[in-house]
């Protein structure tokens, strides 16, 4: 096995773990994201290959460090796609601007900086990671996706480390509704079942969204039973990087807002949106960054 490595420039103050561990919880591992001391890693795919990724940050602002196995896949390639994932050319200066002026909270503008949004290796992943998220905690599906994960991929060892990619659209195929069941995913089995057997199909292919706008995909996937507004905007977020949407009807979100302008009450979807508007343009990224700090524990008493 030859080992390849490389490092990636990254923005001031990036932190690469806390904005994986924004969304993967520590103790919630492999979904199919592992985590460790300065470092994550997974199988990323390219094409039909699944490539292990092991990317380590010695400290917040400083270039990661990229170890792979060579591959037929080139390196920009692969620079593209960490660069992609990891969202380090999105700027978040005008919604950290936003957050120093509207939020009195002791450093919260300084140690949320280093966060960029953290996306799914594919749509496909992302997509049905929406869906096992509907009417659940996040922490609930990360359990539920856990269960998936080590239940269908088969790892691959690199860098002393286990390392899963996400399940293919076959091996859920394969593992059928009561599979998929037992596992817990419940009355939303067959809802990635659909989605699983349209791509088999050839009817839809996700993965030619990535540039498409949110009704364009919206139009696209509505009409597909168990997906609707909420599972769309988190789709644009998780998996496309697109924040000119929010789920505004996520509760988190609705109890979070509650905790900061309602004395803990949680408001309603309508209200989420007139607070994100005030905000303009950057209002989603606004609360993308709130519900990162809040899982963080960076809001004191009002974190989760």
């Amino acid at each position: 096995m030859f080992v390849i490595k490389f490092s990636i420039s990254v923005p001031r103050r990036y932190n690469l773990l806390s904005s994986i561990h924004a969304w993967i919880y520590p103790d919630i591992q492999p979904v199919p994201e592992r985590t460790g001391e300065q470092w994550f890693g997974r199988l990323f795919t390219f094409d039909e290959s699944e490539v292990p990724l092991y990317i380590s940050q010695q400290s917040p602002g400083e270039d990661l460090e990229i170890h792979c196995i060579e591959s037929e896949v080139p390196k920009q390639k692969i620079i593209e796609k960490i660069e992609s994932i990891l969202s380090l050319n999105y700027d978040i200066r005008p919604s950290l601007d936003i957050i120093s002026e509207e939020f009195e909270f002791d450093k919260l503008e300084e140690e949320i900086s280093g966060i960029r949004p953290y996306l799914s290796d594919t749509l496909y992943e992302a997509l049905v990671k929406s869906i096992i998220q509907q009417q659940v905690s996040y922490r609930a599906a990360n359990v539920l996706t856990k269960r998936l994960v080590e239940f269908v991929a088969s790892p691959i060892t690199f860098h002393s480390q286990d390392l899963f990619g996400f399940p293919k659209y076959t091996q859920l195929l394969k593992l059928g509704e009561n599979g998929l069941r037992e596992l817990g995913i419940g009355f939303k089995s067959p809802y990635i079942l659909q989605i699983s057997e349209k791509i088999r199909s050839g009817e839809l292919n996700l993965e030619t969204l990535k540039d498409s706008s949110y009704h364009e995909i919206s139009k696209i996937l509505r009409p597909i039973k168990g997906i609707g507004d909420w599972t769309i905007q988190a789709l644009l977020i998780a998996g496309v990087g697109d924040f000119s949407q929010f789920p505004y009807g996520d509760l988190g979100i609705q109890n979070l807002l509650g905790r900061i302008y309602n004395n803990g009450i949680r408001i309603k979807k309508q209200k989420v949106i007139e607070i994100s508007s005030k905000w303009g343009e950057s209002g989603p990224m606004v609360l993308y960054l709130l519900m990162c700090a809040d899982v963080l524990g960076l809001l004191g008493d009002l974190s989760r």
